[in-house]
């Protein structure tokens, strides 16, 4: 089952601030195995940086084992939501978040706060991908 969580800056930044922001992306994002999802990735999109996120539902069992060994704390879609939250705190920009299956944006991220609605949504998935995990059922077979 394919799914992402994308997000985008409602207003095009200029490519220096762009770098920048990817350059926070990434150091953000290190410390994490991001077995649980996929670490914020930024691209320049006609002035607009944007970017997905895709939770890994049923990781392998060799992923589990390496990222137990790394002794490092997971990378979840509540991670990846908090990072966008700084980047917009740090950088004064605001992101627009929907995903795969709806129909125009979730909500935003203003100001650093991320909208209740996508809060909400993205914590409903990922309980249910976790209680559907601990039943046994593999959802990318789905």
């Amino acid at each position: 089952m394919g799914f992402a969580i994308a997000y985008q800056t409602t207003e095009q930044i200029s490519p220096a601030l762009q770098r920048e922001m990817i350059h926070a992306a990434k150091d953000l994002s290190s410390g994490r195995t991001w077995l649980s999802c996929e670490p914020p990735y930024l691209m320049n999109e006609n002035g607009t940086l944007v970017g997905a996120s895709k939770p890994n539902f049923s990781p392998h069992p060799d992923d589990v084992a390496s990222a137990k060994s790394e002794g490092l704390p997971d990378g979840t879609l509540s991670d990846t939501l908090e990072i966008l939250c700084e980047l917009s705190r740090r950088f004064d920009v605001d992101w627009e978040i929907s995903h795969d299956h709806s129909a125009g944006p979730l909500g935003y991220i203003r100001n650093g706060v991320c909208d209740d609605d996508v809060t909400t949504q993205c914590d409903a998935l990922t309980d249910l991908a976790d209680e559907l995990g601990a039943e046994g059922f593999d959802l990318d077979d789905l």
